[in-house]
């Protein structure tokens, strides 16, 4: 565990109040943002690597974590916007800009948008382009790619414990479940009727993901920049299986990048899993080569 103790605050975007789990630290000011169904303490490995070289603002996107009660609009550029309100909010006007999984094409948004406000990118697999195969709506696409994830967010758990033993027994998890990701799985839930239920927002994951889909603006984000980003893929996808979620071919498809690879890492271990968050710190406090 990190020994920088956390901080957790509620930030006024005008519309709401979104959660920030902050991370205190000398240096840049680093804005994190977790995938599509996961929340802030996704980046408790990260913020224990940083060694306090860095502050780290984990911000809890709309309909996830502590900001799961916060209305629509969702997509990209609603979240890009809301990053840039917890700057001003909390008084940064210049940033590292990070994102994990979907949280990547939130903060190439929120680059594109403020453009003042980024100094550097660093994205952890994801921002590429997510392909729709042939004559399937994007609704179908979506449950084909992330229809566990939606599943887990339907289901009522009778407790904690069962809720942990689904993650343990998850592909992507085979080394085991350390305190600090235990801490941020359960995180995720919330008390219901006969138990508990993620507390994330289907409607928030599903109008995002389709999104990711369809919208051709986003889906080219990672093409359009020109500037350096630094990228950090995993060996693996979701189930901790071949083909990788951001495949080799992107490398050549954007060589103005900075590519960096964990090898052994899937699509969550490369954030969450102790390999992964060391190259991700590194390269938080660290200029693209």
């Amino acid at each position: 565990m990190s020994k920088i103790r956390p901080e957790t605050l509620r930030v006024d975007v005008g519309d709401t109040e979104l959660g920030v789990v902050r991370w205190p630290g000398d240096g840049p000011t680093v804005v994190a943002v977790h995938g599509i169904t996961a929340n802030a303490w996704s980046w408790s490995a990260v913020a224990r690597h940083l060694e306090g070289r860095a502050e780290l603002l984990a911000v809890d996107l709309r309909g996830r974590g502590a900001s799961a009660d916060a209305p629509p609009p969702f997509g990209m550029r609603r979240h890009a916007d809301d990053l840039a309100a917890i700057c001003e909010q909390l008084g940064h006007d210049r940033v590292v800009a990070a994102g994990h999984s979907m949280g990547a094409y939130v903060v190439l948004t929120c680059a594109e948008r403020h453009p003042a406000l980024v100094s550097r990118l660093v994205l952890v697999d994801g921002g590429h382009t997510v392909p729709l195969p042939d004559g399937m709506s994007p609704q179908d696409a979506l449950d084909a790619t992330i229809g566990p994830a939606i599943a887990r967010l339907q289901r009522v758990w009778a407790d904690r414990v069962e809720y942990r033993t689904m993650w343990s027994e998850h592909p992507a998890f085979a080394a085991g479940l350390t305190p600090e990701l235990e801490r941020y799985l359960l995180s995720d839930l919330t008390p219901c009727e006969g138990g508990f239920r993620s507390v994330v927002n289907e409607q928030a994951v599903r109008s995002d993901g389709a999104e990711l889909l369809v919208d051709d603006e986003m889906r080219s984000l990672l093409e359009r920049r020109i500037e350096p980003a630094v990228v950090v893929r995993a060996e693996t996808g979701l189930m901790a299986t071949p083909p990788p979620f951001v495949g080799d071919e992107w490398i050549d498809r954007c060589p103005q990048h900075d590519w960096r690879f964990v090898a052994g890492a899937n699509h969550y271990t490369v954030l969450v899993g102790d390999d992964g968050a060391s190259v991700v710190a590194d390269a938080l406090v660290n200029s693209p080569t």
